[in-house]
């Protein structure tokens, strides 16, 4: 297990680290080691004003507390920071072996602010070491230091340690001239020919840009955050200069009167503004151009889009993109499951003619939970009569692309051949004459008037790999490596040819089950309402049904044989 010196703040020491600001007028903070947020969450702002607090923490494990409570993640390595403009306060606790290190990044990214640090006391003590040296010079020129003794091993300590700590205050300021500029001494030059205006001047060389988009996209994202630095103190040093020249007829009219100082507050809440702003593009350019999108679900892309938030929060970085991605890649399974799923409960829930129901494998306290798999013969899809001109709505032909993308996944394709999509752009006028036409794994047939689609599976050990897939992942079905009796799969296979029956059996038993939705306790079993009560009687109910269709026919219901002679006996029995 690694060891990131994970040592949180207890909360007396973490009050006095708040108390060392000196400026009050928080506008966005920063916890470089943030761990669980033991630090941030000691913070005494007045408890009606909400500041931005952003952390950073290189144990991944933490990041799902940290955003429990309310704080923004923006990477693993506070060494990786790139600009820290944005930020009024950071405030530190990282590990103690590395404590003048962070420091002095975090003198370096910060423009105008304060920072509060804990570090070892030995790396103040004893400098034997230039960066050691260097902050014992910062100290000097711009904060102090207090030492104290036994912080981390007060009671509430949540790991204790005799280390005597070092809590550094900086605070650096923004040079003056940096916002206004020295526009009045440029002025008063000298007048300039235009042969040495010319005799600097060079050519903009081309970027020499690596060959990795993503190298290529955090170059650009630094070229824009520096632009945008630029121009936001630009504008204030416009504004500036133009409030010496005094108010305007109207505004002295109406008795105000223009500021003259530059805002360094103002310039910092802007800038964080548009940075935020800039990482949500930047982000969004990462997540069109790695192709992702393009091969999932339309409901696959909303839950990568919604995980997205959290991600666009971080640092754009090279290592953080390639954390992304890699998260993605880790994570194919699951989503490939889930574009399955969600293209089987696209075909069962509107519409209950398309699944047949069988025992499923796995039970609960009441009862055996009731499995569900799609026809293999004919499958009806309604909702398909909205039209836009010469094809169906996009919303249709989402849906239609979701079935060929997991289709293809299925059968191990990036694409189908011949998409069901395909055939709606090519040659809709056919099936909106009712032709039957043929995709890569369907048949189909388009009813305008009653805005149906009729699916005719071409390869049914497709619709059945899909039936698996889903089954196992929902627990109707046994997993791969257990052994299961014949019957079991007896039944499975039957679900299909018992279905007449079955259905038969259910209108029977209804009445005496109470209400269901839509059109009896078939819809309401394979609706979107899986969660209420009336799910539960439906499913009670096709339990039973199934239950006396399968002892009709000489299967037993509990599937619990380890008799193998009593299995062979069961199938040469159903055989004859």
């Amino acid at each position: 297990m690694q060891d990131f010196q994970f040592y949180p703040t207890p909360s007396a020491l973490a009050k006095r680290m708040w108390d060392k600001f000196k400026n009050r007028n928080f506008t966005r903070v920063i916890d470089g080691s943030a761990g669980e947020g033991d630090l941030l969450l000691a913070a005494n702002f007045d408890k009606y004003k909400r500041i931005p607090m952003d952390c950073i923490e290189i144990d991944p494990t933490k990041h799902a507390i940290l955003r429990e409570r309310n704080f923004n993640v923006v990477g693993l390595d506070f060494m990786e920071l790139c600009d820290g403009s944005i930020y009024s306060h950071i405030i530190l606790n990282p590990p103690f072996a590395h404590g003048a290190k962070h420091v002095l990044k975090a003198w370096d990214v910060i423009w105008n602010g304060e920072i509060s640090a804990c570090i070892n006391a030995e790396s103040i003590r004893n400098p034997f070491s230039q960066e050691r040296r260097n902050l014992v010079k910062l100290i000097e020129q711009y904060g102090d230091v207090e030492f104290v003794k036994d912080a981390f091993l007060v009671e509430e300590a949540g790991r204790k340690t005799s280390v005597e700590v070092a809590l550094i205050y900086l605070n650096k300021e923004a040079e003056q001239s940096d916002i206004i500029g020295n526009l009045f001494n440029d002025l008063q030059k000298d007048e300039t020919n235009g042969e040495e205006l010319a005799s600097d001047y060079k050519q903009d060389a081309n970027i020499a840009l690596p060959q990795s988009a993503i190298e290529n996209s955090v170059l650009a994202f630094k070229a824009a955050v520096c632009s945008m630095r630029e121009s936001v103190k630009y504008a204030e040093r416009a504004r500036y200069y133009a409030d010496l020249l005094g108010d305007t007829m109207s505004v002295r009219n109406a008795g105000g009167s223009a500021k003259q100082t530059a805002s360094v507050t103002s310039i910092q809440v802007e800038m964080a503004k548009r940075y935020l702003e800039l990482k949500d593009r930047a982000w969004s350019n990462i997540l069109r151009s790695s192709n992702v999108l393009s091969r999932l679900s339309s409901a696959a892309q909303k839950r990568i889009v919604s995980e997205f938030e959290v991600i666009k929060k971080l640092d754009f970085t090279d290592s953080n993109i390639y954390g992304f991605l890699c998260g993605l890649i880790e994570k194919q399974g699951e989503i490939q499951l889930n574009m399955a799923c969600d293209v089987f409960d696209l075909f069962t829930s509107y519409h209950s003619e398309n699944a047949v129901f069988y025992r499923g494998w796995k039970s609960n306290d009441r009862h055996r939970t009731c499995g569900v798999r799609l026809k293999t013969t004919r499958i009806v899809l309604p909702r398909f009569n909205q039209e836009y001109g010469n094809n169906l709505s996009w919303e249709s032909l989402q849906k239609l692309g979701d079935i060929d993308k997991v289709f293809a996944m299925l059968d191990g394709k990036r694409v189908p051949e011949i998409g069901i999509v395909d055939l709606f752009n090519s040659d809709f006028s056919s099936l909106r004459n009712g032709e039957r036409l043929s995709s890569s794994y369907f048949d189909i047939r388009f009813y305008r008037g009653a805005g149906t689609i009729h699916f005719f599976a071409r390869d049914k050990a497709i619709v059945d790999r899909l039936n698996r897939l889903v089954g196992r992942h929902r627990q109707w079905l046994p997993p791969e490596s257990e052994r299961v009796n014949e019957a079991f799969w007896l039944q499975y296979e039957s679900a299909e040819k018992f279905d007449k029956e079955l259905r038969k059996e259910v209108d029977e038993r209804s009445p005496k089950f109470g209400r269901f939705y839509g059109d009896g306790p078939l819809s309401s079993m394979v609706g979107s309402r899986r969660d209420s009560e009336v799910f539960d009687r439906a499913i009670q109910l096709v339990n039973e049904a199934t239950d006396a269709v399968l002892e009709r026919h000489g299967i037993p219901v509990e599937f619990q044989l380890k008799d193998e002679r009593q299995s062979q006996q069961l199938l040469l029995l159903n055989a004859a």
